[in-house]
């Protein structure tokens, strides 16, 4: 037993978002009525049997692998392990614990961390440096952001963690795909060599096949979201991240969408809105705030306002061809990720993202952008102002831009942010 805690204490942040997770489902359940935020409900349901499964994994002495977001978690299931996603867990714990990652990026800035970097690796930066995380190896691809290049390199020259980095290129090309598939191969092969594992691709197939009726689930979700009044709720977008991660490439995922579908159908059929009426549809083409999800909640019920989408939740992927050979499984895994929402646009210059954002105005009958300008980003720093002429010239809708480091209240408060938003909304009204 006691060698079984030790185990387990490998991820003590796990332990503790397990805990957060429980509380906060027990809360949900006890306090809200049956139809109150059903997407955090059943999300909070589903992430909290896949947290106990991986502490469970942690015991029984599968290695800890941590990664970035834009290399996709499900990639790890082609071993016995226990996948941590570096971003996620900052910002899942920002948003169920009251002071958040906040003792975590204080504990790295005091080390010598730049202030300004991203608050998503802080965090994990923060846990790691107090070894909360002992990680047996960790793999992230070159790219999306500067963050990244500056912030990874600490697990491996001051806590002496291996370090995979498959190369992601910029350039968005088919050679690129095959490139960049074959980098996702060759890192997979050296984590297996790191932690004593051949790779199994029969079961990376199964798990990416898990994936792609996922993105069909999805794809039909989006297509109800052009209703007006849309019938899904601003919670399920920062629901639908959080699964993104924590329950990538399992049964708990499509569970997920099953639900969530399902009752976007019923909303659909009835011409019903979650808060009551909507009277503003907008577009947040960056993040959510993840230290204040009541937010969601908040728009929807006092505001009327619809959160469409935000940057984790436009993902129009294209389903992986797990039926042929090898290369081709890799080239589709390749274009996934390099696609997939945030790594895309933050690894080629904004004309897409321009592009992007003018469609889903117009396919979504939006009626303004909220644009987080979050202070980690420095290679968005310049779009804002160019996307809201875009909006002005191309779709005749306003944006409201919001300087923020959406992980750490300290920077812009939720009562800031709040009254910004709500007056805002009343120039829309």
């Amino acid at each position: 037993m006691a060698i079984r805690e030790l185990l387990e204490n490998r991820i003590i942040p796990y332990k503790m978002l397990y805990e957060a997770i429980e509380g906060t489902h027990g809360l949900v359940k006890g306090i809200l009525p049956e139809t109150g935020i059903p997407s955090l409900r059943i999300g909070l349901e589903y992430i909290k049997t896949v947290m106990k499964d991986f502490i469970d994994k942690s015991g029984e002495g599968l290695p800890i692998i941590g990664h970035h977001f834009s290399f996709p978690t499900e990639y790890l299931y082609c071993f016995d392990c226990v996948p941590v996603c570096i971003e996620a867990t900052s910002y899942l714990l920002a948003a169920l614990l009251p002071h958040g990652s906040e003792p975590f990026y204080d504990l790295i800035t005091n080390w010598g961390h730049p202030f300004h970097t991203c608050s998503s690796q802080k965090g994990v930066l923060g846990m790691t440096l107090d070894d909360l995380f002992k990680f047996d190896a960790i793999i992230t691809p070159t790219a999306p952001c500067d963050n990244t290049y500056a912030s990874y390199p600490f697990f491996q020259y001051h806590k002496k963690i291996p370090l995979l980095a498959p190369d992601l290129p910029f350039l968005k090309e088919e050679k690129s795909y095959h490139y960049h598939g074959e980098q996702i191969r060759l890192s997979l092969e050296k984590l297996g060599e790191v932690i004593g594992q051949e790779p199994d691709y029969e079961r990376l197939r199964k798990v990416l096949e898990i994936e792609n009726n996922v993105t069909t689930l999805q794809l039909e979700l989006f297509e109800l979201k052009k209703a007006v009044p849309s019938p899904v709720e601003n919670m399920f977008n920062a629901m639908a991240a959080a699964a993104a991660i924590y329950l990538s490439g399992r049964e708990e995922k499509l569970n997920f969408y099953r639900d969530m579908l399902d009752i976007a159908k019923k909303r659909y059929k009835r011409g019903v809105h979650y808060g009551g009426e909507e009277k503003i549809r907008s577009i947040w083409p960056y993040m959510i705030i993840f230290f204040d999800l009541a937010l969601c909640e908040w728009a929807d019920r006092e505001l009327g306002m619809s959160i469409l989408f935000d940057i984790f939740n436009y993902n129009f992927a294209d389903l992986v061809d797990t039926k042929s050979d090898d290369d081709t499984m890799f080239y589709g895994m390749a274009k996934k990720a390099m696609e997939a929402p945030m790594t895309k646009q933050s690894a080629e210059f904004y004309y897409p993202f321009i592009d992007d954002c003018v469609r889903l105005a117009k396919d979504y009958s939006a009626d303004c952008f909220i644009f987080t300008s979050h202070i980690g980003c420095k290679q968005f720093g310049s779009v804002p102002q160019i996307l809201r002429e875009a909006l002005r010239d191309e779709v005749g809708i306003p944006m409201l831009l919001i300087d923020v480091d959406v992980g750490d209240a300290r920077f812009a408060s939720e009562k800031i942010i709040r009254e910004k938003i709500k007056l805002f909304a009343q120039t829309l009204l």
